[in-house]
């Protein structure tokens, strides 16, 4: 048994997966987002800041994150190596196979790293 999916409905089926985890993508990365500009607001509302709730938020949006779009972009870089020859030779499998997934991750990890610990400095005072 082949390890990767080539009838056409493997295909269909591909695409279905592929539709499926990139939008669990992009809804993870927009959950990311608005959590944390709910955590900015609150955080530039100042006063006696609930600091150990907000600081939860935050690390719990940044877990979650990274999480979901970890798997999200292992799904799909899976899902493009099973691709069958003839797939793979098209002009969007083609693209589809090279995608900089490592560069990916990296920047998704800096920007919600970034966002979290300018929050809990703000937070805490920690820098």
């Amino acid at each position: 048994m082949s390890k990767s999916m080539n009838t056409e409905a493997d295909r269909d089926r591909r695409q279905q997966i592929g539709n499926t985890r990139g939008r669990d993508l992009y809804w993870g990365l927009t959950i990311g987002i608005f959590s944390n500009l709910v955590t900015l607001f609150i955080i530039s509302q100042g006063g006696d800041l609930p600091s150990i709730a907000i600081s939860a938020a935050v690390l719990a949006t940044f877990i979650f994150v990274m999480i979901n779009s970890f798997d999200c972009m292992d799904d799909l870089k899976a899902n493009a190596d099973d691709m069958g020859e003839e797939e793979a030779a098209s002009n969007f499998g083609a693209k589809f196979l090279k995608a900089p997934w490592g560069m990916f991750k990296t920047v998704v990890t800096v920007i919600f790293a970034v966002m979290a610990l300018t929050q809990l400095d703000e937070i805490w005072g920690i820098f």
